[in-house]
């Protein structure tokens, strides 16, 4: 196991192991809403479903006591006739529904009529209809009598349209006792088409809000006088403390306009009666329940409940979508995990990077402390033949300690939070001449030569030793890179504004795709630990910061001999002033 343990794994299972129990609380969430919402409205269409045949079964209930027990009193639909029997079409009423309001008698004169079968003979009474009527009663009325949902419920409606405008005819059958049709009787009528009452009765009337919602009141409860027509309780029922009993806005039951909308239509669709008015079948608002009525002019009752009206219907209403707050939780475990897998591939590459530094720094230690110990035990037992060899011996001490000396440099300019450079005028010549001296004796110990070509005086803005230090990591790398015996070439020219400092070795070059890299600590092109470059990976890490911290430029590029060229721009300065 690496010196960073199991830990990182341990946090990069329970990133994962969030990531994965945030989607499965989210899909289970989004299964549930969609599963308790599916279920509310499908309560809640249910219950539309429910309202529209309590309105179609009260419409029934009105249509029969005007037809049945009203108009075809004479005729007795319900019961069994013989043909020799039938009534003539007199028997019945010059207005057979009296409840009809279809204005001015000249204006809407009714006929009555009886048609025979199977002849189809037709008999009217009163002032006969067009012939487009009179075709339809032949034809369309004895076949409609004939259908089973007639039979039933003994009485029918047909909406027909005229020149004059639509009209209703109103029709009931003769039946004998094997349910055999022997006539159709029937009248001119307005019902659906002027006259609208029983619609709007049944809408005001029917209370379709269930007893257990707050709000309604069952009878029984309390006193009849409990409560005013204004729905306010009287002074002695409010006295009584009921906790079982509910209260709310309407002591009777929510009135139908604060619940839905009533549309009825024929069977094109076409509206017969609405109210409110504006509303559309088609609408998606809306929570539609329908129920046909066939044999009263194939109407059609919609009942479209608003969906403000689910919170009386199911406990809490028909739920909001938990899909947008369930995905930002999702979203944020990902941010979450994205952030933590890079936070702990950052702490990877750095307990990498640490592990590579000592690696190497006890490397750059070990090689000159150990040729430092031996010429040193050399020394003090006195074998060396002869004072040359004395002297190579002391020379070596002194290299490898200078290299020492460089070592410990960077490394303390790596362990600095800040570069911290002063910014004055200084002589580049002179930096650059104390820099070469002091590489000396390592560039003899490589066998290389270091050729400077300056001029003898070059004044720029900067730090003597931040400059010192740039020069010497330039040197040192150009010197682990560079072959045994090659020249190195120190430059420096006065451009007026900017000074530019630069360093040629003739080593085997930097690829420009892996320029940008170098400049990062810890990063060494090639090579291991135990190679003989060497090095921790800072060199050129500290030059770029203490560059950037006297405002210079650096860059890397291709020597014209061959090999890499390293140059420094900083600002020119003369008599002391930035130019």
């Amino acid at each position: 196991m690496r010196a960073y343990g199991a830990r990182p794994l341990l946090l990069g299972g329970a990133l994962l192991g969030i990531v994965v129990v945030s989607a499965l609380a989210v899909r289970e969430s989004m299964r549930n809403a969609h599963e308790r919402r599916a279920t509310a409205e499908r309560t809640v269409r249910d219950y539309a479903m429910f309202a529209s045949y309590l309105y179609t079964s009260r419409a029934y209930t009105f249509a029969r006591d005007r037809t049945v027990f009203q108009a075809y009193t004479a005729i007795h639909p319900e019961e069994p006739w013989v043909e020799s029997a039938l009534p003539p079409v007199t028997a019945l009423a010059p207005i057979p529904d009296t409840t009809e309001m279809c204005g001015p008698r000249d204006k809407w004169p009714i006929y009555r009529f009886r048609v025979m079968m199977p002849s189809h003979t037709v008999t009217y009474a009163g002032t006969p209809p067009p012939p487009q009527i009179d075709a339809i009663i032949r034809d369309s009325i004895p076949y409609l009598a004939n259908q089973r949902w007639v039979k039933m419920a003994k009485f029918g409606y047909l909406f027909v349209d005229v020149p004059g405008g639509r009209e209703t005819v109103a029709y009931a059958g003769a039946y004998d006792s094997s349910n055999k049709l022997l006539a159709v009787y029937g009248y001119r009528s307005c019902y659906g088409v002027r006259d609208t009452t029983d619609f709007s009765n049944i809408y005001h009337i029917v209370r379709v809000l269930p007893p257990m919602v707050p709000g309604y009141r069952e009878e029984g409860v309390g006193s009849p006088s409990a409560y005013r027509e204004d729905g306010a309780r009287s002074a002695s029922d409010a006295s009584r403390k009921d906790p079982e009993q509910m209260r709310g806005r309407w002591p009777t039951g929510m009135p139908a306009e604060s619940l839905l909308t009533l549309t009825v239509t024929d069977m094109a669709r076409r509206t017969i009666y609405q109210i409110p008015k504006g509303a559309s079948t088609d609408s998606p608002g809306n929570i539609y329940g329908r129920a046909p009525l066939g044999y009263i002019g194939g109407t059609i009752y919609w009942v479209a409940l608003r969906p403000d009206v689910a919170r009386f219907l199911v406990a809490g209403g028909i739920p909001e979508s938990r899909v947008p707050a369930s995905m930002l939780l999702l979203a944020a475990s990902i941010v979450l995990a994205i952030a933590g897998f890079a936070l702990l591939r950052s702490e990877i590459r750095l307990v990498q990077s640490r592990e590579r530094f000592l690696a190497n720094v006890s490397h750059e230690l070990r090689t000159p402390l150990q040729q430092i110990l031996m010429f040193v035990q050399l020394l003090r037992l006195g074998r060396t033949r002869n004072e040359s060899e004395r002297e190579q011996s002391l020379e070596i001490i002194e290299t490898e300690t200078h290299r020492l000396i460089t070592l410990s440099d960077s490394v303390m300019a790596a362990t600095k939070p800040e570069v911290q450079v002063q910014s004055a005028p200084i002589d580049v010549s002179s930096v650059v001449r104390t820099a070469a001296d002091f590489f000396a004796p390592l560039a003899r110990a490589r066998k290389m030569r270091i050729d400077l070509d300056i001029p003898e005086r070059v004044v720029a803005r900067g730090d003597p030793a931040a400059l010192r230090q740039i020069l010497i990591n330039v040197l040192d790398n150009a010197a682990k890179y560079g072959q045994t015996g090659q020249s190195i070439r120190i430059g420096a020219r006065d451009e007026g504004k900017v000074v530019r400092l630069w360093v040629d070795d003739s080593g085997p070059g930097i690829p420009a795709a892996e320029r940008e890299k170098v400049w990062k600590a810890f990063v060494r092109l090639g090579g291991s630990v135990e190679d003989s470059t060497g090095g921790a990976g800072l060199g050129l890490a500290i030059v770029r910061d203490l560059a950037t911290a006297m405002g210079a430029h650096v860059r890397l590029a291709d020597a014209p001999a061959g090999g890499t060229r390293f140059t420094l721009e900083m600002l020119g300065a003369r008599n002391g002033e930035i130019t």
